[in-house]
């Protein structure tokens, strides 16, 4: 049991990693070949830095809704959406969605500004955002019901 939990987490982690470190992970080499900076690797190749994207997206959940790793693990394994836990807490999902939002643009801003990466680069992964976040909001990562 405690593998699906792990697998679990990984996959709520993941969703949000392609949220909040989509810019971490999309960054490319331009036109000079590859680079020696972790970052600018591809996370399919680097298990680490999709732990540490996973691990970020996931604490700015938490720190939204004010809850633990624990809580939100079980609140999901459970079969609640993100979404849905924000509301059975009181708070508002859209608080989330923000969070979520501003955590990626900065990053995006900053990848930017360190001539990590493009502005091009940074406005298209800007543009997946929006979806990306409600397919993290919305999908049940936890066991469903039998219908």
């Amino acid at each position: 049991m405690d593998s699906k939990i792990k697998k679990l987490v990984a996959g709520v982690a993941l969703a949000g990693a392609l949220t909040v470190g989509t810019a971490g992970v999309a960054v490319a080499a331009e036109g000079s070949g590859a680079t020696t900076d972790p970052s600018a690797q591809s996370a399919g190749r680097h298990p680490w830095l999709r732990h540490q994207l996973r691990k970020a997206a996931v604490g700015v959940v938490t720190d939204t809704l004010g809850v633990s790793r624990q809580e939100l693990r079980a609140a999901l394994q459970g079969g609640q959406t993100v979404s849905q836990d924000a509301t059975s807490l009181g708070k508002d999902p859209q608080a989330v969605v923000d969070a979520l939002t501003n955590a990626a643009t900065a990053k995006l801003d900053q990848l930017v500004a360190d001539g990590r990466i493009t502005q091009e680069r940074a406005d298209t992964v800007k543009g997946k955002l929006p979806a990306r976040i409600d397919t993290l909001m919305n999908r049940q990562w936890g066991q469903h019901a039998s219908a």
